[in-house]
Formats: C-alpha cells, structure tokens, sequence
C-alpha cells in the first residue's frame, strides 16, 4: 500500500507545477501597445514547400531584412540575438533549398542550349533558314536560363547575407558575454567597498523592511476569514504530504547488499530511481506552494521576481539532493555506480551540498538587494563575499577529501581514497583545483562578475557531468543486458534473420558507441551554452568548412583562435576515446588479424585529426578553397625538403593496409632478423633476439627487400646437420634422425620430417629435415633434437667422431737429413746403425 502511495504523491508532485499556470480564460489582455509590440516581432509567416522560389527568395530576403534592421540597435540583449540567430538557420536552409532546386534546372537549360548551337547568321546568302520550332525552343529556352540565373544570384547574395548576419550576432553576443562577465569593479577585500557598505546598511535595512512589510500587508489583505484557514489547511497538507513522501520513497530505497547479482542495468535504474525519489517531492511541494502564493494574490512583481528565486534556488537544491544520492549514494555503498569508498561519498556529499546551500544564500541576498533597490556596492559586496566562501570552502573540502590523514595507505603511499581505474579521476581534479584558485583570485582581484560566473559554471557543469554518468552507465546496462546471448532480444534476432552472437556483440557495442557520441556531444553543447557558444555556432562552423567562399580578406581575432584551439582539442579527444573503444571494445570481437586492426584504428585516427583540425580552421575562416590555396603552396616545400617524410607516410598507408608486412611477423630487413612489434606511419619497430628495438623507415619496408617468414603462415623449417663415422650404416643413420625429429611433440605430421645423405668425406654428412608450427618455436626444437640426436647415437653405438689410427713413421726418408747433420766422426755405417735402431 505504502508503494502506491508514494507512486501516486509523485505523480501528484509532477503535476502540482501545472497549477502555478494562470489559466488561459482568466489571463489578464496585454496592452494594445505591448501586443503590437508582441506582433512585429513575431517571426513572419514562412511561405509553403511548394511556392515557387521568387516568392521564397522575397520571403528570406524581408526575414533578413528585419533582422538586420534590429541589429541596427545599440544595446540588444542577449536573449533577443539568440532569438534572431534561432530564426536565420532556416531562412538559411530556405536560401539553400531554392539554390539546389535551381542548380539541376540551370544546368538542363544549359545543355539543352549547346545542343541547339548558336542561331544561324543572317547575313550569309548559304545557310538554310532556320527551322522556327528550334528558334522558339532556343528563345524559352533562354529565357528560362535568364530566370534561373537570376534565382542563383539572389540566393548567392541572400545566402552570403544570412552568414554575414550570424557571424555578426555571434560577435556581438560574445562581446556582450565579455563585458558582463570580464567586468572589473572593486576588490572583496578593498576597505572602501565594505566602508560603503556599512554607509547604505541602514537605508537598505529600512528598505528590506518595507518590502517585507508590504508582502504582509498584501497577504493580510488577500487572506482573511476562510480563506486564510483554506491557505493555512493547504499548507499543512503540502508540508505533510511531502515530509511524509521522503520518508516512505527513503524506505523503499534498496539500503542492504541484494539477493540477486548486480549488474550495470540495475545498479543503473536504482540510481536513477534514488535520485528521482529524492527530487521529485521537493519539486512538487515547491509547485504546489508556488501555487498557493498564487492563489492568495501576491501581485508586486518586485515579490514576484523574489519568489521565483527563491523557488528556483529550493528547485535547485532539491535537485543536487536527488544527484548526491542517484550518484554518490552516501548511505548506500552497495547500489553506489561510482567507485568511491563511503568516506569520501560522505565528504563529497556533505561538500556539495554545502557549497550549493552557501550560493543559495548569497543569490538570496543578491536579489534581495536589487529588489530593495540596493547600492551597487553591496550587491558587489555580496556576490564576491559568497563567491570567495564557496572558493575557500571548496579547496578546505578537496585538501580534506584528499589528504586526510585516516586516507592515507601504509608506509606513507598513495591515499586509499585516489582511484586509479579510471583516466578521468586525475583531469577532473586538476581542473577543480584550477578553477579554485581562479574563484578565489578573481574575488580578490576585482573581477566579482567572474567569479560568480565561475561558481555557476562548476555547479552547471558538475550537473551535466552527472547527469551524463548517469545515462552513459543506463545506456551500456541496457545495451548489455539486451544483446546477451541469452536474452530475448537476441534470441529473437538469432532465430528471425540469424544474427550470430559475435555480430549481436558488435551491434551492442556499436549502438552503445554511437549513443555515447551523442550523449557527449549534448553534454558539450549544455556545458558551452552559458559561454555564449551555440549549437548553431559549431553547425555554422561545420558547414563553413564545406562550403565556405571567400568573402574579402579573412580577419582572425584571439578568441576565434582560442576557440578554434578548443574545437581542435575536443575533437582530438573524442578520436582518442573512438580509437581507444575501436581497439578495446569492438575489434577484438571481430575476425581480423591484429595488422588490419591497426590500420582500421591508424586511419580513424588520421581521419578524426584531419577533421579536428577541417573545423578548427573553418572556425578561424579557412574554407576548402583556401585550404587548397595553402596545401599548394605547401606543395614546393614537400616536394623539396619534405619528400622523405611524405615517402615515409605514404609507405606506412601502404603497409597498413598491403599487410605484406604485419605485426607479429618475424622478418629480415637490411642484415637484422626480428619480430614486428609496432606498424607506425613513419617507421617500423622490429625487435630482435637480444632484445633491442631497430626502427626502420617504412621507405626501406617498400623499396628494400624484406625476408618475412611468417607471409603466408607461421610454420617454420629446421635443419639439423649430422656426421658419423665410416663403419656407420647410412640406413639406420636416416632412420635413427626421423625416428628422433617424429618423437618430438612440436614437430608436424605434415610435412613429414626426412633425412637426407650429403656427401662423402673424412665423415658421412647428413642432413636432418623437420617443420615445426611457430616459427618462433624453431630454435628451441633444433636445441631438443641436438639432445636427442646425441642420446641416440650413443644408445645406437653409433659414433659421431673420425676413428683414432696411428700413422707409421718413415724413417728411411730420414736418412739424408741425419747424414746431412752428422759430425764428420760418424760414418756412413754408423749412420745405418741409428738409422736401424731407431727402426726397431
């Protein structure tokens, strides 16, 4: 019971907002003069689909018009060029539309002119006339090139006009983003501005009374007899209703560690419940209070104008509850969808919640004072004073998340707290330290204006970035859970057009790809709108880089350039974050080799740069025609100094995606022998057998040869050497070696192992043939087989070494020499006796 309860107070919450709306029978009739006012500018009344393009083009042209004829006005504010800069996109879109209806038309009326050929000259005597049907087709056909030339021109200079007018509104509205935010005024902490302060503190004191006075006036006026007891019951009941609906939706949310296994999807709707359960109800009751005040009549729009503040502010507080507790889940480590420890979910909870209560109170007071019609220092005085608490409170809380002692690891490590997992941890908290010090900085050195802005900006963002985390993690949870093999979904798709389950894998990761890019870009789009950048802003810069012309000469100032800096950056990123799901999420599910896997991530990456740096340039002002003009210049020097660079570059491209060489392969290039380890556009890096990387320009890959031994496949040939002695018998030799190479396990059946007889000599050579599957396994096996062979040959009897003889000593032949060296005593018969003895 107590679920439906809560389920009905929220949907009753939901709908309390809607009563706050004056209904459309008792609105009060604007002024004739406002309602005129309203009327001009009212956008004109766009003409059909299908009115021929005159009267389009007159239609875009007096939208144009009237823009421009506003824009004529000094002081223009914001929401109003926003407004314009809204309606110039489809005058725009209108303007193109008839220029590529025109397009095809006049290039027919052209063709079908030169078919008809120039009109025969009247002066010469012989040339047959004419015939008059060709003559007329040739004069309609004339005038219908001079009207379609005409509609081109017009939409030329419309279209030139329209692109004019946007880039003026968007400089405009930069220069008006500039000047409110980059506003100077005095220092938080300059004596004079508080002296002031103290000076108008009475009269906005007496002030402040009085508005409030005249708030209680109005009510005691307004609300008397049954309706006072009728407005004193409603809101008992709204405060009731909604204590009572956080207490039972806080019951119902999951506290203890579940029964069943979680996984992305649940934690993810758990979170999102939690976080809806917690803002929903403050929102409802803010509504149906709004409503109330309603009601009873307050109708000073000074109260008005506080009211909806103060509204918007409990909205706002009401919502950062419901994201601390959707994505932090202080009390809930279990369901928490972030990976945090409970003390720093609690810290960061408590931080957050007291920074937005502190700027809460500080926009209070801001328009409280504007309200009671403060002085301009005090309003100073209390933006930059809040906006310099939230700075020190903000870093008090960081320093405490991060470096408290009960934080720290063992032996003086890295705090427990930090979590490596994630890339984004450490950007994040760098920024926040950043924008820190520029909060703090900017309040003490006169830019208060900037530092507000700066204390919006983080909150803001802080919320996208939730908000995002929270639909990325329902997003992959969903796609996981619906492209199981195991789910419905996928059975369905296997049995209805056969989808396998690998390609149900991909799909998922595509789709999951593909709503992440989406996500992310609306993400940068909320993040960069209080910035003054437009969606229509960044599609202006898209479609100037495609079709962009030469309007004059180009002016480039500083924030174009740091804009274009900024693109080219998110751009960069977005490709890294593609290559990074390309090579982890979704290649490895596919069929292809490592080699193609690189060029596919190598040219995605090349692509996203080139397109990064295609809009970066546009946004400063280069177009394609002016891209041309510079890459033909650049031409020269490429062709001069550069040429081995750009051979490097081409030769890597080719072989990418050649894959005569891939990673992996084990090659010979110029002497060295080695392991592919690394394919990159200008070099190639082979390992080698002792470890040491050789970088080899890919010019030499294409031009050299290359000796790979893995093109085809990776089965490698050993050959093994064998002598023995001449008493051995060659047959059982070259049955010993194959018996011996077939025992190995790593040696194939196929192509069988075989010896073969060399030659003769001091030793019978033979040779021992065997493959083996991995190359890389080659020498390790020749190593076995050495052992083998010479276990073998030892149990077979079989010697590997020549015979030991003796060689007969000739001393016959000595006898010349010993007569020779014979003393002149010795005679030739004593000679024959040494020579005798020696013999025997």
């Amino acid at each position: 019971m107590t679920r439906w309860l809560a389920a009905l107070l929220l949907l009753f919450s939901l709908a309390a907002p809607a009563l706050a709306a004056e209904p459309r029978s008792t609105a009060r009739s604007a002024p004739p003069a406002q309602a005129q006012a309203q009327a001009d500018d009212a956008p004109a009344e766009a003409p059909a689909a299908n009115a021929p393009p005159s009267e389009r083009l007159d239609a875009a042209k007096a939208g144009l018009d009237k823009i421009t004829a506003a824009l004529a006005a000094e002081n223009v504010a914001d929401p109003d060029l926003l407004k314009w800069r809204g309606e110039i996109d489809p005058i725009l879109n209108q303007v193109l539309g008839v220029a590529a209806e025109v397009a095809p038309k006049q290039a027919a009326t052209k063709l079908r002119l030169e078919q008809l050929g120039p009109p025969p000259d009247k002066d010469a005597a012989d040339q047959a006339p004419e015939d008059p049907k060709i003559a007329q087709d040739r004069k309609e056909q004339l005038k219908q090139q001079a009207s379609f030339d005409d509609l081109a021109k017009r939409a030329k200079l419309l279209q030139v006009q329209a692109e004019q007018l946007a880039a003026q509104i968007g400089e405009r509205r930069r220069a008006l983003f500039t000047s409110s935010v980059f506003q100077a005024s005095q220092s938080i902490v300059a004596p004079a501005l508080w002296v002031d302060v103290a000076q108008e503190a009475p009269r906005d004191f007496a002030s402040t009374r009085a508005v409030f006075a005249e708030l209680l006036r109005q009510l005691q006026y307004n609300v008397t007899g049954s309706k006072a007891a009728m407005a004193a019951g409603l809101l008992a009941l709204i405060v009731f209703s909604a204590a009572w609906a956080v207490v039972a939706i806080l019951r119902l949310l999951p506290k203890a560690k579940p029964q069943r296994e979680l996984n992305a999807l649940r934690l993810s709707v758990a979170a999102l419940w939690s976080g809806l359960a917690v803002m929903v109800p403050p929102l409802g009751a803010l509504g149906a209070l709004f409503a109330l005040v309603n009601w009873l009549g307050v109708s000073d729009p000074q109260l008005q104008n506080l009211g909806f503040t103060m509204v918007g502010l409990a909205a706002r507080l009401a919502v950062t509850a419901g994201m601390i507790t959707a994505v932090l889940a202080p009390y809930r480590g279990f369901w928490r969808p972030i990976d945090l420890s409970d003390r720093v979910a609690r810290r960061l909870s408590r931080l957050i919640l007291t920074l937005m209560g502190v700027a809460c109170v500080g926009r209070i007071i801001e328009v409280l004072a504007e309200t009671v019609g403060a002085s301009l220092q005090v309003s100073v005085a209390a933006r930059g004073l809040f906006a310099l608490l939230v700075g020190l409170i903000l870093a008090r809380g960081l320093y405490g998340i991060i470096m408290s002692p009960d934080a720290k690891g063992e032996d003086g490590a890295r705090p427990a707290n930090i979590v490596d997992e994630s890339p984004f941890w450490a950007p994040i908290r760098l920024l926040t330290w950043l924008a820190t010090f520029a909060i703090l900085g900017a309040a003490v050195s006169g830019y208060v204006a900037l530092s507000a802005f700066l204390v919006n900006q983080m909150a803001w963002m802080a919320f996208v970035g939730a908000l995002l985390f929270l639909l990325l993690k329902l997003s992959d949870g969903a796609l996981e859970q619906a492209f199981r093999p195991t789910s419905r979904m996928s059975r369905s798709l296997t049995a209805t057009i056969g989808v396998g389950r690998e390609s149900l894998q991909q799909i998922g990761v595509l789709l999951s790809g593909l709503i992440t890019v989406a996500l992310a870009a609306a993400a940068v789009m909320l993040v960069l709108a209080p910035w003054g950048i437009q969606s229509h802003d960044m599609i202006g810069a898209a479609q100037s880089l495609f079709f962009g012309v030469k309007l004059g000469d180009m002016s480039i100032s500083l924030w174009s350039v740091v804009l274009a800096l900024v693109f080219f950056a998110v751009g960069y990123g977005l490709t890294g974050a593609v290559r990074n799901w390309l090579e982890n999420r979704y290649l490895p599910l596919t069929q292809l080799d490592q080699g193609l896997r690189d060029a596919i991530s190598a040219s995605v990456g090349y692509l996203g740069v080139g397109l990064s740096l295609g809009l970066a340039l546009s946004y400063v002002g280069f177009s394609l025609e002016k891209l041309a003009l510079v890459a033909g210049a650049l031409s020269v020097g490429i062709g001069l100094g550069l040429q081995g660079v750009v051979a490097n570059f081409v030769s890597g491209l080719i072989i990418m995606w050649e894959r005569a060489i891939r990673v992996g392969d084990l090659v010979v290039v110029g002497g060295e022998t080695g392991t592919v380890r690394r394919i990159n556009i200008r070099a190639t890096e082979i390992q080698t057998a002792d470890r040491a990387t050789t970088i080899v320009p890919n010019g030499n890959m294409i031009t050299g040869v290359v000796k790979n031994f893995v093109r085809l496949d990776r089965v490698g040939r050993v050959v093994i050497p064998v002598q023995a002695n001449w008493d051995a018998d060659p047959e059982k030799v070259r049955q010993l070696l194959v018996d011996t190479a077939r025992a190995h396990d790593e040696v194939v059946g196929f192509p069988a192992p075989f010896a073969l007889f060399v030659r003769f000599g001091p030793m019978l050579e033979f040779e021992l043939y065997c493959f083996v599957e991995d190359v890389d396994r080659a020498a390790r096996v020749r190593s076995d087989l050495h052992f083998a062979i010479f276990r073998a040959f030892a149990e077979a009897g079989l010697k590997m070494t020549p015979p030991a003889s003796s060689v007969p000593l000739d001393v016959a032949a000595l006898e010349p020499y010993l007569r020779a060296l014979a003393p002149p005593a010795f005679s030739r018969a004593a000679v024959q006796d040494i020579v005798k003895d020696t013999k025997n």
